[in-house]
């Protein structure tokens, strides 16, 4: 009897081990899913804003707006479950175009470390918000689910059109890729998005003359 009691004990501790490995695995889970997701939607405001130059009859400059894509990565982490915790830019050029956005993310639930001599249920592992408070759980550790995406801005190949005029030098359109820009639609359509493994090369630093 004493050893099915000692069998039934561990097995039980074993559960609820993996219950709470599986709670860790699935904070990471939607933490990388809260900032794909927000790398995404912060990068698609830069190539909304090259669209926008190019429909304009301008090639694309300085692409990343620090305020519009905070907000948007803001709110794609809390769709999903997160908190930002971080968002930067950077490219390949000079620092001043910022077509790769990067950003840090963590989960807005969190796992309270347990320990042994403590009265807390073994499958009590969110956090509720109240630790803080509590002058008996501050001290500890959280484990959050964190993770970090970095998303790529990929333009075209671009030139002005000229007026056929020598003497006008006159832009009356853009070249991208053989197509004639039409409309910002157009120009968004031909502009990718995507996830990298890699920031560029140089931080975005923007200048008087592309914030």
């Amino acid at each position: 009897m004493y050893l099915l009691l000692t069998l039934s004990f561990a097995l039980l501790a074993t559960t609820l081990l993996y219950m709470r490995l599986g709670n860790a695995h699935d904070f990471r889970t939607r933490a990388q899913q809260a900032a794909d997701a927000s790398a995404l939607a912060a990068a698609g405001q830069a190539a909304d804003n090259a669209a926008r130059q190019l429909s304009s009859l301008n090639l694309p400059g300085a692409l990343y707006n620090p305020a519009a894509a905070r907000e948007r990565a803001e709110n794609y982490a809390i769709r999903n479950g997160a908190s930002l915790e971080d968002i930067r830019a950077s490219d390949n050029g000079t620092g001043r175009t910022g077509n790769i956005v990067r950003v840090e993310v963590s989960t807005q639930q969190c796992q309270r470390e347990l320990e042994p001599d403590e009265e807390r249920h073994w499958n009590d592992t969110l956090c509720d918000g109240t630790e803080s408070e509590d002058p008996e759980q501050k001290d500890r550790p959280l484990h959050f689910g964190n993770a970090d995406a970095i998303a790529q801005v990929d333009l075209p190949e671009c030139g002005y059109i000229f007026d056929p005029d020598p003497e006008s030098f006159r832009i009356i359109g853009i070249r991208c890729d053989g197509e004639v820009i039409q409309s910002f639609v157009h120009a968004r359509n031909m502009i990718d998005v995507s996830l990298v493994g890699k920031e560029g090369d140089y931080i975005y630093k923007p200048s008087s003359w592309n914030e």
